[in-house]
């Protein structure tokens, strides 16, 4: 996600000049970036999360993406480069629709995993409320074309079937696990 948000700051930066939709999304990334670093290197929060539950944190870093992930990634570079970097907003709608508090917390009771394995999805149940709001004020307030929308709304979706298959799939990897077990 950082880097991400990166290459659209820096796309945005560029088309600024003249471009009113680049400058507010070049605001509103510079601000917002900073909001989502949780550790020295972008994604080891989660593997902090992971260690946890006892994996390998050298292990975690070592898993290939899944095929969905590289194509959402993939995906939005296209756009942020090729078409317009306001397409990293409908990516970021995701995080503007996490678990809230008590769902993570009756997760936490149904698994009986430890408490020091949810902390980022505790810490973002609060804080993508306030991302989530932010991201719709600037989405409200930015001088939006239809073809803007347009990107924005399609980014979105195929961020959530991105992302949903590649979730799909982890499920249906645990449930051969599992079938294997009892078989």
């Amino acid at each position: 996600m950082i880097p991400l948000m990166e290459v659209a700051l820096e796309r945005a930066r560029e088309l600024a000049p003249g471009d009113p939709v680049a400058a507010g999304l070049a605001n509103y990334l510079e601000r917002h970036i900073p909001e989502e670093v949780h550790a020295a290197v972008p994604g080891d929060a989660v593997v902090e999360d992971l260690a946890a539950l006892g994996l390998d944190p050298n292990e975690v870093r070592a898993l290939p993406v899944t095929p969905q992930i590289e194509a959402l990634v993939a995906e939005q570079l296209a756009w942020i480069t090729d078409d317009h970097p306001v397409a990293i907003l409908g990516f970021l709608e995701l995080e503007a629709h996490q678990a809230d508090r008590s769902t993570v917390e009756r997760l936490i009771g149904w698994t009986g995993l430890p408490r020091e394995a949810f902390k980022q999805l505790l810490l973002h149940a609060r804080l993508d409320l306030a991302h989530g709001r932010d991201l719709h004020r600037v989405l409200d307030s930015l001088p939006l074309t239809r073809r803007h929308e347009h990107l924005i709304g399609v980014s979105a979706l195929l961020s959530m079937a991105f992302f949903t298959d590649a979730m799909l799939d982890a499920l249906d990897e645990r449930a051969e696990v599992i079938d294997s077990i009892h078989n």
